[in-house]
């Protein structure tokens, strides 16, 4: 599967999310972690789709925001370990 191809429902299920009154904040949240790994990588939606294991960091990205949906700040965001090596494996961004 590409990350192109992850859907709503996709995450619903993944999330294990009973019933459909959360389709828009679900929608949203979707969005953020595509452009989050895009931001991340430095990638185009195009060029994240050429790798089979960015959807797997962008769904373990839509757990993230929404199981922990405040933000505490404390030494710079965090990410979890896994999604961040998955992501800087295509990172163009080396700074």
């Amino acid at each position: 599967m590409k990350q192109s191809e992850l859907t709503v429902e996709t995450v619903i299920n993944y999330l294990r999310i009973d019933g459909n009154d959360e389709t828009d904040l679900i929608a949203a949240i979707l969005a953020a972690a595509r452009q989050r790994a895009m931001s991340h990588t430095g990638l185009n939606s195009e060029e994240l789709d050429k790798y089979e294991d960015i959807p797997l960091a962008i769904l373990a990205l839509c757990a993230e925001l929404y199981d922990v949906r405040q933000s505490t700040i404390q030494g710079g965001a965090q990410m979890n370990p896994t999604t961040e090596r998955i992501l800087n494996a295509y990172s163009v961004n080396l700074l």
